[in-house]
């Protein structure tokens, strides 16, 4: 696996969540990533934020600490949403290796924040700000399906972006 500092590999960036300090992916998945990059316009970033996190240690007993908190006050706040507290506070696979990523948007030099408050930004809030940038995101999410990545059904977890590499390349890019 390779250990991605905070920066910019031809175009695509890279930005660990706090409290991490590096993105952990497989070389393969990198590769996609940057093949996903290529599709997108010059004005359109991809920004890599979440990779492998290894469930072990100080890091990862402070998730599921977090995960706890999180689950709780999610219930609290969105009673009519319990269905999605799996998909939404799971590990979904970024505790098994490093071909489960998230990736968020940068437009015109700017980060696109689809999810103000993350995952308790409410519902309404969340379609508001996707048809603003719709073209945007779609163009992301269809290059990064051709680059052979799945995108989480949750409506939630696909607004961080999260997908999971599948290992076979639809298409190659157009440069």
């Amino acid at each position: 696996m390779l250990k991605l500092s905070r920066g910019t590999i031809d175009g695509l960036r890279i930005a660990p969540r706090w409290p991490a300090s590096q993105v952990i992916v497989e070389a393969e998945v990198l590769q996609r990533l940057l093949d996903a990059q290529a599709r997108l316009p010059s004005t359109l970033r991809l920004l890599v934020t979440r990779g492998f996190e290894c469930s072990q240690g100080q890091l990862g007993g402070f998730r599921r600490v977090v995960r706890r908190l999180g689950i709780a006050v999610f219930r609290c706040c969105y009673r009519h949403r319990h269905d999605e507290i799996d998909a939404i506070f799971g590990a979904n696979g970024h505790d098994l290796d490093g071909s489960h990523v998230d990736v968020s948007l940068i437009l015109h030099g700017q980060r696109l924040r689809l999810l103000p408050l993350g995952v308790f930004t409410p519902l309404r809030w969340q379609q508001r700000r996707v048809s603003r940038h719709a073209d945007a995101v779609a163009a992301a999410k269809d290059a990064l399906q051709q680059s052979g990545f799945d995108l989480h059904p949750n409506a939630t977890e696909s607004l961080q972006i999260h997908c999971d590499y599948r290992g076979t390349t639809l298409a190659e890019p157009s440069h």
